[in-house]
C-alpha cells in the first residue's frame, strides 16, 4: 500500500489546522472540541464527530485530537482577520534553518511512516503531486514548541527557571502523559497571550513522539536555548 509523502502530511496537517480554526468560530463546535483536553481519543465522545473523517487516512489519532483541543481553547482565533500566524523569533527565512538535527529530520520521509492507513493513491516520493499544496516557508524554520516556550519567557514574562524546568519535563514524558501537560501548559500561557503555537508544527512532532521522542525532544530543546539566547542577544 502506498504511503504518504512527508509534503502531503505537512499539507495535510496545515490543512487540518485551517479547518479546525474554521469549525471554531460556532462556539457549540469549539465547545465540542475543547472539551477533550488532550485525554486519549476514547475519552473524546464530542469531538468525533468533526474529526473522524478528518482523521481517518492520516493515523497518529491523538496527536489530531490534542491540536484540535489546543486550538479551540483559543476562542479568538476564529474570528480574526486573514489566516492564522503563529508568533515567531525573527521573520520567516527563505531558506533552511540553522538546525544541526535537520538533515535526519527532513529525511522523515524515508523512515517508516507513523501512518495506519496511507492516503489512497499517494506515492513514495518526496514531492508533492501536481496541484497539491506545499508548506510556505521552510518547515524546520517555523517554531516548533520549544520555540514558543522561550518567547513565553523572551517577551511575555514567565520565569526562566520554571520555563527551564517545564522543558526539561515535557521532553521526557510519554505520550499518555505529555499530552495533558500541553493542554495544562497552553491553558497557562494562553492567560498571558503567550500560546501563539504553530499548531501544524506541534501535530508533526506529536505524530512522531512514539516514534522518535528522543530526536524530536532535542529539536524542542535546542530551540528553546538558541532562541532564549537570541532574545538576549536583541536586546544587548
Amino acid at each position: 500500500m502506498p504511503t504518504l509523502t512527508t509534503a502531503q502530511r505537512r499539507a495535510h496537517y496545515d490543512d487540518f489546522v485551517a479547518e479546525v480554526i474554521e469549525l471554531c468560530s460556532l462556539n457549540g463546535v469549539r465547545a465540542d472540541l475543547a472539551s477533550g483536553r488532550g485525554r486519549p481519543v476514547e475519552e473524546c465522545e464530542r469531538m468525533q464527530k468533526y474529526l473522524s473523517a478528518r482523521t481517518a487516512r492520516f493515523g497518529a489519532r491523538r496527536a489530531h485530537y490534542t491540536v484540535a483541543s489546543l486550538i479551540a481553547m483559543q476562542r479568538h482565533l476564529a474570528h480574526e482577520d486573514g489566516p492564522y500566524t503563529p508568533e515567531s523569533a525573527h521573520p520567516a527565512p527563505d531558506g533552511p534553518a540553522d538546525d544541526p538535527l535537520l538533515p535526519d529530520i527532513e529525511n522523515a520521509s524515508q523512515r517508516q511512516e507513523p501512518l495506519r492507513a496511507p492516503a489512497p493513491g499517494a506515492t513514495a516520493a518526496d514531492d508533492p503531486a501536481p496541484g497539491q499544496k506545499t508548506p510556505g516557508p521552510h518547515w524546520r524554520a517555523r517554531p516548533n514548541l520549544g520555540t514558543t516556550l522561550a518567547l513565553a519567557v523572551g517577551r511575555h514574562g514567565f520565569k526562566q527557571p520554571r520555563m527551564d524546568d517545564r522543558v526539561k519535563t515535557l521532553t521526557r514524558l510519554s505520550t499518555p502523559l505529555l499530552h495533558p501537560r500541553l493542554w495544562t501548559l497552553a491553558a497557562h500561557l494562553s492567560s498571558r497571550h503567550a500560546a501563539r503555537l504553530d499548531f501544524a508544527v506541534l501535530l508533526e512532532d506529536l505524530a512522531w513522539w512514539d516514534d522518535d521522542r528522543l530526536h524530536t525532544a532535542a529539536r524542542w530543546r535546542d530551540s528553546y536555548f538558541q532562541t532564549l539566547d537570541r532574545l538576549a542577544s536583541q536586546e544587548d
